[in-house]
């Protein structure tokens, strides 16, 4: 599946399970869970330990596609790209990486949290541009207001997502809306991968509700 594909399947599915564990083992139980759970895209940071082992072996699952998070450099870029990352993600306007996953034909989700990175991400050829943090700079309703000027612009939201406005996104029309790892990990670790594949499917189940009442 190339990168075209790719985000037409996320736009399909929404969600992604960002992944901030503090152990490999962590990781893999959080990624196995929102799995579960009805997820068909997992985030794996590079701030989890041995995160390219993570993406290496999630990637030769079937059932979601995995991508790397909080890339920084180039190096990274190819790093992620040979343990079989489908997707890279910036939390910064590192448009730098751009060419590199085009190169791979694996999609590029670029950091932005003003117009002026919104068109700059668009314009170097952005997949998606991650509006990070979404909800310090206004969550759905700078959504709304960036699609005024940008509509042609397809979006990531990462940050403050929850049962309150997911289903607002999707009506916007936002392209992937990223779980929080914050959450994610809390919720496994009371509730283990069971109580967090509950926690996942109910957002599953939110965005499938928004897409049909609204068919976005």
């Amino acid at each position: 599946m190339g990168r075209t594909e790719l985000i037409e399947e996320m736009r399909r599915h929404r969600l992604v399970a960002v992944v901030r564990s503090k152990s490999a083992a962590e990781a893999l139980e959080t990624a196995e869970g929102a799995a579960q759970g009805g997820v068909k895209f997992v985030e794996i940071t590079f701030t989890v330990p041995g995160a390219l082992e993570v993406i290496e072996q999630l990637a030769k699952r079937s059932d979601f596609h995995v991508g790397a998070g909080t890339v920084l450099s180039d190096e990274q870029a190819h790093q992620a790209v040979t343990a079989g990352a489908r997707f890279i993600v910036s939390p910064s306007l590192e448009l730098n990486l751009v060419p590199i996953c085009r190169g791979a034909d694996i999609a590029c989700i670029s950091g932005a949290a003003t117009p002026s990175e919104i068109v700059s991400a668009n314009r170097a050829g952005a997949d998606l541009v991650k509006i990070f943090p979404a909800d310090c700079v206004g969550g759905p309703h700078f959504v709304r207001q960036m699609l005024g000027p940008f509509p042609d612009v397809r979006f990531m939201v990462s940050g403050g997502v929850d049962e309150s406005n997911v289903q607002e996104y999707v009506r916007l029309g936002v392209t992937g809306i990223c779980l929080g790892s914050a959450s994610l990990r809390a919720c496994l670790l009371e509730h283990g991968p069971d109580g967090l594949a509950k926690y996942t499917r109910k957002f599953v189940g939110l965005v499938e509700e928004a897409r049909t009442t609204r068919n976005v």
